[in-house]
């Protein structure tokens, strides 16, 4: 090596918002959640001792630590493993990229997208979008139906790959390209993510085709942008950009075509014009992820050795890999779509009822960009039980808890029931707010109304639970602006209220009302006063506040207060 740089083995990973390099030598270490780790992550799909990596003679290998979520390499799952220069690792969802090296190495690759031109001589094209000749052409299947000649066929989703894998068998189970397709769909159906099928499709590429380097690059025809997605070359991920010709792209993307480019270095008309042959490529490859006429991006390879230069047969295979691609990466991308929602549902839950999450995801716009920490006008609700702390000193903690959550479990659904978001539980507390994540002209109605409602499920429960001391409630509600929003750290954020107005109505609850009370503020008793019966409390200098504060002691509703409250809607 270069320099008598020794070898090391380097491992490339995001964590907690920044790019980190952690450096293997001759001493294993031990990735986990453990704090004694050698390398920390803190992360819940980690397991506290995950894995091991140790050098052996000239090999680093990792070795699983029978951990929760599994180790993989290249998306395949691994309980021991030789690793390779350019290998992918996911531990748990902690994705890692190994470089083994000197220890001076460069950086990863990029890609450099060069627009020298190729002369239009030297090209070959296939066009793509008769699939049925594709295959029948590269098969030699004249005589027999091709698995694509019914094109409703590919307008479907779900079971794409799998009619593929089944109408090839049965078509020509013989034949080498519809053998390339049963097992390249059956290989792309076990990927989960678009990350993941991008990489099995660039092996794919590698195991069946003589390639020396190879890219796929995801395409954007709104912006028309390009996007490297996965590369590689024989030995792993490059330590040298990959400059591909943007000419060959362009006919891949513009056109629809696959393109070979042939053995330039050989061709005496190409003298010494300027083209594919300054960049040292001797034979390229490109054909793009076509899917019901539209282009999704496009599979790149090219050799830089003059022997063995690609051919028509291996641009018809490099073709149908693209062809089974563009609907993997389809299914991918909707995949991604729907672990997006699901995971968007169990976040809206914690903290809204389930009418309330429906409305948000089915709204039209950005979904949940109105999450985004911004000035918002709302409630906020303070409860806290009175006495319970001593209660609870008298009880097993087992009753103690039983006792909580049968209460927090009537009180969650009074705010539940007027769609507001419950914040957070504090020890024998509880925080909820009105008016976000759904706007509520009516935020002020109902969080009085709610409280009202808590009061009598508390005291329902109090009668239902004979013979034992009745726990009782204050409660105290402050309106105004706020700023609302996921608040916290890259680790962790929680959907809160910041402000003063949520300090105001914490200290009306502690400081005001007294036991069994409900206890508003001037803005929200303006907001309600129409429609509850309200008295007015001596004002009171509350802690932080340099003026005093005006509380108002709701008694009850002035006719039938609900009348007034508007069915929710997302705007």
């Amino acid at each position: 090596m270069e320099n008598g740089d020794p070898i090391v083995c380097r491992l490339r990973f995001q964590y907690e918002g920044r790019d980190r390099i952690v450096t293997v030598g001759d001493r294993p270490i031990v990735v986990g959640r453990a704090p004694e780790s050698d390398v920390l992550l803190a992360h819940e799909s980690i397991s506290r001792q995950h894995a091991r990596i140790a050098r052996e003679d000239n090999d680093w290998i990792l070795r699983d630590l029978d951990s929760k979520n599994g180790s993989r390499v290249n998306t395949f799952h691994v309980t021991e493993q030789v690793l390779r220069n350019g290998d992918r690792l996911d531990l748990g969802t902690i994705r890692m990229y190994v470089e083994i090296g000197p220890e001076s190495a460069a950086s990863r690759a990029r890609v450099i997208f060069d627009e020298k031109k190729a002369p239009a001589m030297q090209t070959e094209v296939l066009d793509l979008q008769g699939l049925d000749h594709l295959l029948q052409a590269a098969g030699d299947l004249t005589n027999i139906p091709s698995p694509y000649s019914d094109k409703s066929g590919l307008s479907g989703f779900g079971d794409d790959l799998a009619s593929a894998v089944d109408s090839a068998s049965a078509a020509a189970p013989g034949t080498p390209l519809l053998r390339l397709v049963s097992e390249s769909a059956e290989s792309l159906l076990s990927c989960t993510t678009l990350a993941e099928t991008l990489d099995r499709i660039l092996s794919l590429v590698f195991a069946n085709i003589p390639v020396e380097r190879g890219v796929i690059c995801l395409y954007d025809p709104e912006s028309q942008s390009i996007e490297p997605m996965a590369m590689r070359n024989r030995e792993g991920v490059p330590d040298v950009p990959i400059e591909i010709s943007t000419n060959i792209t362009g006919v891949a993307i513009e056109e629809k075509q696959a393109v070979l480019i042939k053995d330039t270095a050989m061709d005496e008309r190409f003298g010494g014009a300027e083209s594919v042959i300054m960049m040292e490529i001797h034979s390229a490859m490109c054909a793009p992820l076509l899917r019901e006429e539209n282009v999704s991006g496009y599979i790149y390879v090219d050799r830089q050795s003059s022997a063995h230069p690609f051919d028509m047969g291996q641009l018809q295979a490099l073709s149908i890999l693209a062809l089974l691609a563009a609907i993997a990466v389809e299914q991918a991308a909707l995949r991604d779509d729907v672990r997006r929602e699901q995971e968007q549902r169990v976040r809206l839950a914690r903290y809204s009822s389930p009418a309330v999450v429906e409305r948000i995801l089915e709204a039209p716009g950005p979904g949940l960009s109105g999450m985004v920490a911004d000035e918002g006008d709302v409630s906020i609700l303070f409860a806290d039980l009175t006495g319970f702390t001593t209660m609870a000193e008298r009880l097993p903690p087992s009753e103690v808890i039983l006792i909580l959550n049968q209460v927090f479990e009537r009180l969650t659904s009074a705010v539940f029931a007027l769609d507001g978001t419950l914040d957070k539980f504090r020890g024998d507390g509880m925080m909820a707010f009105f008016g976000a994540p759904l706007p509520m002209a009516d935020h002020a109605l109902r969080a009085v109304e709610a409280s009202l409602r808590m009061q009598a499920a508390l005291t329902a429960l109090n009668e239902a639970r004979e013979g034992v001391r009745p726990i009782r409630m204050r409660i105290g509600v402050n309106s105004g602006t706020v700023v609302v929003g996921d608040i916290g750290s890259p680790q962790r954020k929680d959907y809160t209220v910041i402000g003063d107005v949520v300090n105001v109505a914490s200290r009306l609850e502690s400081s005001v009302a007294a036991p069994g009370q409900v206890v508003i503020g001037q803005e929200t008793w303006k907001a309600v006063r129409h429609a509850y019966d309200c008295v007015e409390l001596d004002a009171v200098m509350l802690k932080g506040k340099r003026k005093s504060v005006q509380p108002y002691l709701v008694r009850g509703p002035l006719g039938s207060a609900t009348d007034d409250i508007e069915p929710t809607v997302a705007l």
